[in-house]
């Protein structure tokens, strides 16, 4: 069976491309694994590059390269500042590689970029395997009770003029989702793995057909685990992009009430985020405290070892976004066995039962997550329970033989499908 990849990472190519390798991730976990089989042939295709569409026979994977087209500076403004996206470009490249590899089948990951526009466009059968789904995603943008007059006044003359503000990042987040509608309802097949995103697919496109399949994470976080021993000092650690419905203002007023509560002390650091960060200044001005003033450490982007040293040494794991489909931070820290906090947006419910494997609390309430945190800080064993629960749940969701089976049981079945619909 030959199969087909289009991903928004290089995943175990970065090697071959020398790009930067932060800790792996996911599909790298899901590549290593899939290409075990040996009635397999796989080929993966990312963005990469402006020159020309890349081929490299890996040891065994080929990759394909797409480059973004170049443009002068002068287009580049212009579409910049009315969100202009280079889909028919990609398009016109994604069948250039099937042409060029003849896959059985196709699996995209993600709505989120143009590769899904190909459904339209290939008799081959395709599979999305759906990850975020921006069309709710931007109903969530501003959630945080930022509006789009905080995001101009805290831009700057030049980011508004290059439009490399947060406000035309909106825009084109915007456009994006617009986008992606058009690419469910041109897509036969979907793979989710939470009730919400069964949910978005059978909305979206109302005809398609949805599998069951969950996602291999970093193999390090299999084998460590937590065990936290108390000490006086409690360390919490989050792990969020600097999107302003990640719930970054929801930290801070969290961390002020548990200041102002003063029980204990504490240090909250979160991964992912510098403290340089746009965001940052947006937040501080809109609440009016600062995050060093309330012993939190905007870490910005971490390493897989450097994030896990953390992780294992923190009493909890907290989840603060205001929408979020399966977050693998979420994932990876039930993994280890860490008590979790998250906030039950998307499909985290489906990640985690409340009060059994973790606590769920609503989106954008500080003082629902201080005071699950205050449960878990006060009561040590039931924290601890929770943990070791949650990672039996997240040892059994992520096992890659079962994932590996699932996937390539997906694949028998759409093209077994296929076939059946050409003889009718």
């Amino acid at each position: 069976m030959k199969v087909l990849w289009f991903t928004n990472t290089p995943s175990l190519a970065a090697a071959h491309f020398n790009l930067p390798v932060i800790g792996g991730g996911w599909i790298e976990s899901l590549e290593a694994r899939i290409v075990q089989n040996e009635d397999i042939k796989l080929a993966i295709a990312f963005r990469q590059g402006d020159e020309k569409l890349q081929k490299i026979d890996g040891d065994r994977t080929t990759y394909y390269a797409i480059p973004q087209k170049r443009k002068s500076k002068a287009r580049e403004f212009i579409d910049r500042h009315y969100s202009v996206m280079d889909d028919e470009e990609m398009v016109k490249y994604c069948l250039d590689v099937i042409e060029d590899f003849q896959p059985d089948i196709i699996n995209i990951f993600g709505t989120e970029d143009s590769f899904g526009l190909i459904c339209k466009r290939t008799e081959i059968p395709v599979v999305i395997h759906l990850q975020g789904i921006l069309t709710v995603y931007e109903k969530k943008w501003f959630a945080a009770q930022i509006n789009k007059w905080d995001l101009i006044k805290n831009s700057g003359i030049k980011s508004l003029i290059k439009a490399n503000s947060l406000l035309h990042t909106y825009w084109r987040f915007r456009k994006a989702s617009h986008r992606e509608q058009k690419i469910f309802s041109g897509c036969k097949y979907f793979m989710g793995r939470t009730d919400w995103d069964r949910r978005m697919s059978s909305v979206l496109s109302p005809d398609s057909k949805y599998f069951y399949c969950s996602e291999a994470l970093r193999a390090r976080f299999y084998t460590e685990q937590w065990n936290k021993n108390t000490a006086e000092e409690k360390i919490f650690v989050s792990t969020i992009q600097s999107n302003i419905y990640k719930g970054l203002e929801t930290i801070l007023e969290c961390a002020v009430l548990l200041k102002t509560i003063k029980k204990f002390d504490f240090k909250w650091y979160v991964a992912g985020i510098a403290a340089d960060d746009i965001i940052v200044k947006i937040f501080e001005q809109k609440i009016r405290k600062k995050f060093g003033d309330y012993n939190i450490i905007l870490s910005g982007r971490l390493g897989m070892r450097e994030l896990m040293d953390i992780e294992l040494n923190a009493d909890i794991f907290i989840h603060p976004s205001h929408i979020d489909n399966s977050p693998n931070s979420v994932c990876e820290a039930m993994l280890l066995g860490m008590p979790v906090v998250a906030t039950f947006t998307g499909g985290t419910g489906s990640l985690l039962k409340d009060r059994e494997e973790g606590l769920l609390i609503q989106d954008g309430d500080p003082y629902a997550m201080a005071g699950a945190m205050l449960d878990l800080v006060n009561d040590p064993v039931y924290a601890s329970k929770l943990g070791m629960n949650a990672r039996l749940r997240a040892m059994s969701r992520h096992n890659a033989d079962t994932i590996n089976s699932d996937l390539t049981s997906i694949y028998s079945t759409i093209l077994k499908g296929t076939v059946t619909e050409k003889k009718q």
